[in-house]
């Protein structure tokens, strides 16, 4: 029986720390001695009556107390070096615990830390342009095509820029790509960007060396410039300054060097340019619909971007009058360039993380403190003789947390090489494809952001078991001159957070196994071709030397032509994006025959171009009709082959062979005739079912960028080099690009996934681990804490499966709560994951059933262990050990 608590607060809370444990030791002895005289209610009243009595005193003795000269700094800092040099010697006296708490916390926090650091990209990103508050970003979107984040046509940033009064300047950017030749002759691929003149003034950016763009650089007749990128000037040109005034020729045109950009331009995607050239186009030439460009624009003074979006919309609604066309269900937007980082799934999976993140912080701090709790209740007895000795409460609990800010230090130094570590196997697993992985690192932000979890986590995990041993009576922890305190309460408290432990980590379990079943199904499931064998590269003509499709098409016929016979290949097609990964050009249909549909309603096919023998090459089963000939040329009528899920939604119930259609706004829009219908091919990340493709032959629709796919009957990785040679012998000046097998690139499409569910597996893990740990270790303290109640029951006459179920039905308890309160909250989080997952729903019975049962068996073979071990006591051992 406890004396009542609010009288006791409140005694507490006046009295001064030197007379605190005295007084309130003597009350509660006598409290307990008149509860065995008089009974419960008597004492209590008794005690009510005594702490009343006794405020007027207390609050004088506060008084008094409060008038005394404080402590000098010096011996504040004293006790502190004897705390830590205390708390130093007790982990080293038990250097297990020390080592499995620093663990266990050092896991937390490193995937915190590693998570942080991704999210401080985003959130906090060091952006290439100063005062980033006053840019605004403009784009395009089209909620008829379910397109969130185009750009902008060069025709439309012309009106944008003349026409919003709100920007002082407006900026437009594009990438680009040119062939340069190395000094040893081999045709190296550059990247970079086209830009207006004005960019770097919009950004209130410099060049390192040199000067910027002038304006009238980017009219046709003027002179071609370039500025060269820092990090390409560094690796290739060791920074020397005389690179500025050379000349490097760019797809044969002989460009100058006027500058040297500033690396503030090396975020992110803009990292990768190796040039920035003026960009060279005008308003008629350039067609609205190509919406290519990243528009941005510096606020004037005293404007808003409230005031930026109106005038936006204004223009927006404008051009869709003006041209409709071209701008149906297009609508122009701008926001703050900060926001623009990312868009909403981006937002949904680093709010997912961030809470998930959490989870573990919170699942380990209950794991340290469930064994801090127990630690000091076996303390117990040194902690009543330190209280005897005159030691007050405040500063056992003091030292309690210093020995827990200890143990946080420790994992957090720890945890900063974990984290380093788990983002370098971020950037592994994901191919070095996501940006936002290669960009986070361990900088100033993220190591005080570690520094304050090291500072919270001890409160987090040590305040609730340092209260909890210094609250003890210390006559009676001394009367019984053993370990065992806490009763009830600590029972209680223990069994909490174990329950927390465990409803934290169904949440956490139930969303891994939603992601890692979507990422299984997106990696298992037929994708309707076979890409073993396959190898793939990019040729991208430069149009300055093929200027037509004569040009083209004699090009990559020599180059089919000496690639025949190579040894190990079986075949060489051509395609305009590789299978399951590309879906070539969006376009919109109309069917002959049909009445003419609204703009919205009309169907819309990916059109693929391929060569005949790409079919039969990759593996696409034709399913009806012919397949593409030599009958197929230039000048025979337009022919198509579609997918099986193009025919069912284009004609359905029909057979789509011989029937007609065009594309609305091609450049040729003739009547094109369905000669055949193959077999669905499914996108590695893209909805369940098959895209709606079309197939034309590379003869009626020649492309300069093609996609080269060759069929090798060995390793495909190793025909590279006849590839390239191959090409080389056609024209020795241009560039193989993106060369990869087919496998290869499908696991570069889904790296970003594989990330993701290596990171959720790993928090699951560590959730269920955790869990188990916990339930194991409060149900072993209990069984050693009530060895003398097991064998008086087993004295008496109890069998062991009865001392076996009662400990088996005291951590089922906890299971239970755990689990249900789990669900409750990983159904909320669901809604979270909704748009994430994939072939399942968010509320999937399989993963909400699986979880629960697969932690409670985990949990239960732990709760298993000791009891059995309960049942193996021996009673007369254990009452003489009493």
């Amino acid at each position: 029986m406890t004396p009542p608590r609010l009288p006791k607060l409140l005694l507490t809370f006046l009295l001064p720390e030197r007379y605190r444990d005295q007084q309130i030791g003597d009350l509660d002895e006598g409290f307990r001695s008149r509860v065995a005289r008089s009974g419960a209610p008597s004492a209590r009243a008794w005690y009510w009556r005594q702490v009343l009595k006794s405020v007027g005193s207390a609050i004088s003795l506060r008084i008094r107390h409060a008038r005394l000269p404080k402590p000098s700094n010096s011996n504040a800092m004293d006790t502190l070096f004897q705390d830590l040099r205390f708390g130093v010697r007790a982990m080293i006296r038990k250097p297990s615990f020390a080592v499995v708490a620093t663990a266990t916390l050092a896991l937390a926090i490193g995937v915190n830390t590693a998570i942080f650091s991704l999210v401080s990209v985003i959130v906090f990103a060091d952006l290439p342009m100063q005062d980033k508050a006053t840019v605004s970003v403009i784009r395009s979107t089209n909620a008829q095509q379910d397109v969130d984040r185009a750009g902008v046509s060069y025709a439309d940033f012309l009106d944008i820029r003349d026409q919003v009064e709100s920007l002082e300047s407006v900026s437009a950017m594009t990438g680009a790509q040119w062939v340069m030749s190395t000094d040893d002759g081999e045709p190296l691929r550059l990247t970079g960007n086209r830009i207006t003149v004005n960019t770097l003034d919009t950004w209130r950016l410099s060049t390192v060396a040199g000067r910027g763009f002038l304006p009238g650089e980017d009219l046709p007749d003027a002179e071609p410039v370039a500025i060269m990128a820092h990090n390409f000037w560094v690796s290739r040109f060791a920074g020397d300054p005389g690179v500025v005034g050379s000349t490097f020729r760019l797809d044969g045109v002989e460009h100058t060097v006027v500058g040297i950009m500033t690396p503030k331009m090396e975020f992110a995607d803009l990292g990768d340019a190796e040039f920035w050239v003026p960009t060279r186009l005008d308003r008629e030439s350039e067609p609205r619909d190509q919406r290519v460009f990243y528009v941005s624009g510096r606020l004037r003074p005293g404007a808003t971007h409230a005031q930026v979006q109106q005038q936006i919309g204004v223009v927006s609604s404008r051009l869709a009058d003006e041209y409709p066309t071209s701008h149906e269900g297009w609508v122009l937007h701008a926001q703050p360039v900060q926001d623009s980082l990312v868009g909403d799934e981006a937002n949904t999976i680093l709010l997912l993380l961030s809470i998930t993140v959490v989870f573990v912080l919170l699942i380990a701090c209950a794991n340290v403190a469930n064994m801090l709790l127990a630690r000091a209740t076996s303390r117990g007895r040194e902690l009543a003789v330190r209280a005897a000795l005159g030691a007050r409460r405040i500063r056992l609990v003091r030292q309690l947390l210093t020995e827990a800010f200890l143990i946080a230090l420790a994992a957090s130094t720890l945890g900063l090489a974990l984290a380093k570590g788990l983002l370098e196997a971020l950037v592994w697993i994901s191919a070095g494809s996501e940006p936002v992985f290669l960009m986070a690192e361990l900088d100033l932000r993220v190591l005080l952001f570690t520094l304050g979890v090291a500072l919270a986590t001890p409160l987090a995990f040590g305040l609730l078991p340092a209260l909890s041993a210094s609250s003890g009576d210390a006559t009676a922890a001394l009367k019984e001159g053993s370990a065992r305190s806490g009763g009830r309460r600590g029972a209680r408290t223990r069994g909490l957070l174990v329950g927390a432990q465990m409803s934290l980590a169904v949440m956490l379990m139930v969303v891994a196994g939603l992601m890692a079943r979507s990422v299984i199904n997106l990696q298992t499931r037929a994708l309707g071709f076979e890409p073993a064998g396959l190898l793939t590269a990019v040729i991208d003509l430069p149009d300055n030397k093929y200027t037509n499709d004569d040009a083209i098409r004699q090009f990559y016929r020599a180059m089919q032509d000496e690639m025949r016979g190579f040894p190990g290949l079986a075949g060489a097609e051509l395609a305009s994006a590789r299978p399951s990964i590309g879906r070539g050009n969006r376009g919109v249909l109309e069917m002959e025959g049909r009445p003419t549909a609204s703009e919205e309603s009309r169907p819309v096919g990916f059109v693929m171009t391929v060569t005949p023998g790409y079919f039969e090459l990759v593996g696409i089963p034709l399913q009806s009709g012919r397949g593409f000939g030599a009958q197929d040329g230039e000048e025979s009528f337009r022919v198509a082959l579609v997918s099986r899920e193009a025919a069912n939604r284009f004609w359905p119930g029909e057979d789509p062979v011989g029937a007609r259609f065009r594309i609305v706004r091609a450049e040729a829009e003739e009547w094109i005739q369905v000669v055949g219908v193959v077999a669905d091919v499914r996108s590695t990340r893209e909805a369940e079912e098959g895209d709606p493709q079309i197939y034309v032959p590379f003869a009626q629709n020649t492309g300069s960028a093609m996609i080269v796919l060759a069929r090798t009957t060995g390793d495909a990785a190793s025909f590279g080099p006849g590839l390239r040679r191959a090409v080389w012998a056609v024209d020795s000046g241009q560039p193989v690009d993106e060369m990869r097998t087919m496998n290869e690139a499908i696991y570069e499409r889904q790296s970003g996934n594989y990330a993701l569910i290596m990171l959720f597996s790993t928090f699951a893990v560590f959730a269920l681990v955790m869990a188990a740990v916990g339930i194991y270790g409060v149900m072993s303290y209990s069984v050693s804490q009530r060895s003398a109640e097991i064998s008086i029951r087993r004295a008496l006459g109890a069998e062991s499966d009865d001392v076996s179920r009662m400990v088996l039905a005291q951590g089922a308890k906890m299971l239970v709560f755990g689990i249900a309160a789990g669900l409750v909250g990983a159904f909320l989080l669901s809604r979270l994951v909704s748009g994430l997952v994939f072939g399942i729903s968010a509320t999937d019975p399989v993963t909400f059933i699986g979880v629960p049962a697969i932690l409670g068996l985990v949990a239960l073979l732990a709760n298993y262990i000791p009891a059995r071990r309960a049942t193996r006591i021996d009673p007369m051992t254990a009452l003489r050990m009493e």
